[in-house]
């Protein structure tokens, strides 16, 4: 069950970052949302995903023109919800490090 919503979420994913790209706003925060989400899959082991999820919302907001105009404290946000999401795929790595030497 888990796995099946890991894989609507990459498809979800893909779809948003098409329509960030083109200045559709509120596809941003779903971005947000789902870099959120990476962290936590990540965290929880599903690395392959988590990292794919990274990839393609990273490129989202990379291409998205909405992001251009940004605040100081917008940016700032987007900065830990970066940390948010890489720190949960580096701790899921070390942990799956832990268990395999184990």
């Amino acid at each position: 069950m888990y796995k099946i919503v890991i894989g609507l979420v990459i498809a979800l994913s893909l779809v948003v970052g098409v329509i960030a790209a083109a200045a559709f706003t509120p596809a941003l925060g779903f971005t947000f949302l789902f870099l959120i989400f990476a962290g936590v899959i990540g965290y929880q082991g599903y690395l392959l995903s988590a990292l794919m999820l990274v990839f393609i919302n990273t490129l989202a907001i990379l291409a998205s023109p909405g992001i251009a105009n940004a605040t100081l404290s917008s940016l700032a946000m987007l900065a830990g919800i970066f940390s948010v999401a890489f720190g949960g795929v580096m701790l899921g790595v070390k942990k799956q490090l832990a268990l395999a030497s184990s």
